[in-house]
């Protein structure tokens, strides 16, 4: 007389091999998490910079300027940003063009935002 046994069950090897799928697809999107966290940092930063290069440039639409360079600080965001405004001649010699660095460095080695705009005088 034999017994038929049938076994309920997972054996050892599916159960091995469902935790390394798990584990993959786990690291995975903990990996998109933090790139897309890293992400918004990066867009947050990159957004206040331009409030900034924005609020120069507003600035001096309204006050009267030279063609030259200005410098100057302003605080956003608990972070102070260094920015230049480069003024320079057009073609019409009614209109200047207004460049606008804003970086965290003051060398400008890298700078967060650039903005351009025109001033008739």
């Amino acid at each position: 007389m034999t017994k038929n046994h049938k076994s309920t069950g997972f054996t050892l090897l599916e159960v091995i091999v469902s935790l390394v799928i798990l584990t993959v697809a786990l690291t995975a999107i903990i990996s998109v998490g933090s790139t897309r966290a890293e992400t918004l940092l990066e867009l947050r930063e990159k957004n206040r910079a331009l409030l900034v290069a924005n609020n120069v440039l507003e600035k001096y639409y309204i006050e009267p300027i030279k063609v030259g360079v200005i410098d100057g600080k302003q605080e956003n965001g608990q972070h102070d940003w260094n920015w230049q405004l480069s003024v320079s001649e057009t073609n019409n010699e009614h209109i200047y063009r207004m460049d606008v660095k804003v970086s965290k460095d003051e060398d400008f080695e890298y700078s967060s935002a650039q903005l351009v705009g025109f001033k008739w005088h």
